[in-house]
């Protein structure tokens, strides 16, 4: 029988309140999330950073038509890790990084 070299796919997907508070947890889950499935340490950090800037920034809300709340989606399959941060239709963060040891 033939191995299969597959790796789960792992998505996460959450809606925040408009809150600050948040940004830190939104940016803790896509760093958990990048080292879970093999990111180093000082990459997923940066990962992190980036979500927790992307919150802040649709936080602030410039052109987002009053949308009551901001979707954090964090989603690693075989080969990347996607993540976007989004308010309303205006789309903050979209970004998708190689996964580690994928054979793209």
């Amino acid at each position: 029988m033939a191995e299969i070299d597959a790796r789960p796919t792992l998505c996460f997907a959450a809606t925040f309140p408009l809150d600050g508070r948040f940004g830190p947890t939104a940016g803790e889950l896509a760093t958990r999330l990048a080292a879970s499935i093999g990111v180093g340490e000082a990459e997923a950090s940066a990962i992190g950073r980036s979500v927790e800037a992307a919150f802040a920034e649709a936080l602030d809300g410039r052109g987002v038509g009053g949308a009551p709340a901001i979707e954090v989606s964090l989603c690693a399959d075989e080969t990347t890790l996607d993540l976007s941060v989004s308010r309303g239709s205006t789309n903050v963060l979209a970004v998708s990084h190689p996964r580690p040891g994928s054979k793209r």
